[in-house]
């Protein structure tokens, strides 16, 4: 898997996640230098969702430039900031360098816990 699938992965757990929880999601943007990915709401809220996606043993990392660029922006929507990291284990490796490899169609651990506030 490279960067670009497994960042498209992650945006997959995350939608299905959000679907789960009540959430409308009203776009998704797959590309790499967009931010924020998912723009969704819930109870009347705009949500600015930031997903990042790592492999095992990593989570994916929201960065101070990102977290700023995105606060800004949300403030003219009157959005709440969101973000969501992702890591992701080839579920058939039996030590650390094969799990952190994961296959395209393969078997996988995925660490995720839900959405979490940016650092304020």
């Amino acid at each position: 898997m490279n960067y670009e699938d497994l960042h498209y992965f992650g945006l997959k757990v995350v939608y299905k996640d959000l679907v789960d929880n009540g959430f409308e999601v009203l776009n998704v943007r797959k590309e790499l230098d967009v931010n924020p990915q998912i723009l969704a709401r819930k109870a009347e809220t705009l949500y600015f969702i930031v997903v990042r996606t790592a492999t095992f043993p990593d989570m994916g990392l929201l960065t101070p430039e990102v977290a700023a660029n995105v606060s800004r922006h949300a403030m003219k929507h009157k959005a709440v900031c969101r973000f969501a990291s992702v890591g992701v284990a080839n579920a058939k490796g039996d030590n650390d360098e094969i799990m952190s490899k994961p296959e395209i169609d393969g078997e996988y651990y995925i660490n995720y816990k839900g959405l979490m506030p940016f650092p304020q």
